[in-house]
């Protein structure tokens, strides 16, 4: 895709953040942009942010984990602007919970796979259609994480929720290609490094049906500063960020060629990504990746 002017991308996870940036960065390109997000008062600041900027832009209030929320967002973009070109599913959720596996609660699981999973797929489900009929140049994205390509040592259920998103992307590129159609896929990988938003704090919007002390207390990391101060305890100094404003930059120029995997890569992502799969193909035990 090489022109934005007048088309319509809907954007989930868009009141701050990756999401939000991305929206800022589309909308500068001529784009018309449906910010969705699960934080009413965050929403209509990240509109009134864009339009501000001169761009055209409106929110709706969507829990992407509940298909008819997504598809009254999809009614929503089309009642608005007649039709829908780029769909962003960028919303998730940190998962949360304990140290290991046994340790963290069902329920994270399952609001990580809710929200990191079936929210995209909600939007594929919702959106795919009505971009295909259009019978224009379309892009089907989500957002995954490094994370779902190199398993760190915790964080099973986020871990697991992005590594099934990147299968259904992977899956969803297949058939697109295989049926000719104008529709392009895109999988987002945040980065090169941890990007400074507000996911160390997504249990802020914990739906009560996953309420649950040990998902609601963050495991003892609420925000970026906590990060880094458990990085400099585990590994002794503090970690190279990335600004969600230049990841959004990535995403613009990697849309612009068509990229699939939007995926900046620092040497040792690229040494542990190839050792990853190394392992896989001579059957050893994995080794603990060190990405920091």
């Amino acid at each position: 895709m090489q022109d934005f002017n007048n088309k319509v991308a809907v954007i989930t996870g868009s009141a701050s953040g990756v999401g939000k940036q991305v929206a800022l960065r589309l909308a500068k390109a001529g784009a018309k942009v449906v910010l969705a997000d699960i934080e009413p008062n965050a929403l209509d600041a990240a509109v009134a942010e864009i339009r501000a900027a001169g761009g055209t832009a409106i929110g709706h209030v969507t829990d992407v984990s509940k298909r008819e929320a997504v598809d009254a967002l999809r009614d929503r973009a089309l009642a608005e602007y007649g039709k829908v070109h780029i769909v962003i599913n960028n919303a998730g959720v940190g998962g949360g919970g304990g140290a290991t596996i046994w340790d963290t609660p069902e329920k994270a699981y399952r609001w990580a796979m809710d929200v990191n999973f079936f929210g995209p797929l909600n939007g594929i489900l919702s959106f795919m259609p009505t971009l295909i009929a259009q019978g224009e140049e379309a892009l089907m994205a989500s957002t995954s994480s490094g994370a779902g390509i190199v398993f760190p040592p915790s964080g099973a259920a986020y871990s697991a929720s992005k590594a099934a998103l990147i299968a259904l992307m992977e899956v969803l590129a297949y058939q697109l290609q295989m049926a000719g159609s104008k529709v392009r896929g895109a999988i987002l990988f945040p980065g090169p490094h941890v990007v400074d938003t507000n996911l160390f704090s997504s249990h802020r919007n914990l739906q009560k049906e996953y309420d649950d002390p040990a998902i609601a207390s963050g495991a003892g990391i609420n925000n970026v500063d906590e990060f880094q101060a458990a990085m400099k305890m585990l590994i002794g100094h503090e970690v190279p960020l990335t600004q969600p404003e230049d990841f959004a930059e990535e995403v613009y120029q990697s849309i612009l060629r068509d990229d699939f995997y939007i995926l900046p890569l620092t040497d040792k992502t690229k040494d542990a990504i190839r050792k990853r799969y190394d392992d896989m193909i001579e059957r050893r035990q994995p080794a603990i990746p060190n990405m920091l």
